[in-house]
């Protein structure tokens, strides 16, 4: 079993009653929820940020798209002439 740490933290009343409102629905305590709510950011915001550092370790290796080229491809999203994504050359 993972060991806890407790934490306390002060929510807005809304987001408490919220809170509450989803612990009840799901059969759960409170914690937990908040619990799984931490667990979906922290893992969010872990992917950003590798997500961050990939692209400035490719952007300083000088793997780059022209801006004109992605907005070309972004305005084109839809169209009969959808170009195809652009890539590093």
């Amino acid at each position: 079993m993972t060991k806890t740490a407790p934490v306390s933290i002060r929510l807005e009343a809304d987001h408490s009653d919220k809170v509450a409102h989803i612990a009840e629905a799901l059969d759960r305590p409170k914690s937990w929820v908040i619990e799984q709510a931490v667990r979906d950011f922290v893992a969010v915001q872990e992917w950003q940020l590798a997500a961050i550092d990939e692209g400035i370790k490719e952007a300083d290796a000088g793997k780059l798209i022209p801006h004109e080229d992605v907005v070309a491809w972004v305005r084109s999203w839809g169209s009969l002439d959808e170009l195809p994504m652009p890539k590093c050359e």
